[in-house]
């Protein structure tokens, strides 16, 4: 059974996709049924070029033409695979809860090591008093 990977998951015949992207979408086709952005549709097989053909949009075979004006195939018209999504998420999205409190219990202070023992303890001095006036 062919199967393309879509965004970490695995997508086979019977495999539910959302439609995304229209940009230029079969433009020099005018009698092409398009999907719907936003909508979720069933893969119901795959183009020579790993694209979709979905149960819920069927057209008709189409005579391609290349830029000669010849012949170049005749089959129903797909969608490319980056067009789509897969419908279930590969992972549920969890809500975390962030709680900030507003006194500080301790600061990390490490003084340079150039300066002298005396005004490091300075340093520290003024650095316990800020984190004093901080939690008033």
């Amino acid at each position: 059974m062919k199967t393309v990977i879509l965004k970490g998951q695995e997508i086979t015949i019977g495999s539910q996709v959302r439609f995304v992207d229209d940009r230029k979408l079969y433009l020099e086709c005018k009698d092409v049924i398009k999907p719907v952005v936003g909508q979720v549709y069933t893969v119901r097989g795959f183009t020579i070029l790993n694209g979709f053909f979905l149960e819920e949009v069927k057209n008709v075979e189409i005579n391609w033409i290349n830029d000669q004006g010849e012949l170049d195939d005749v089959a129903e018209p797909g969608f490319a695979a980056w067009r789509f999504e897969p419908a279930q998420p590969l992972r549920k999205k969890k809500i975390v809860r962030i709680e900030i409190l507003p006194q500080v219990d301790e600061i990390l202070y490490i003084p340079e090591k150039k300066k002298s023992k005396e005004k490091a303890r300075q340093e520290i001095i003024q650095h316990e008093k800020r984190i004093q006036s901080i939690n008033r």
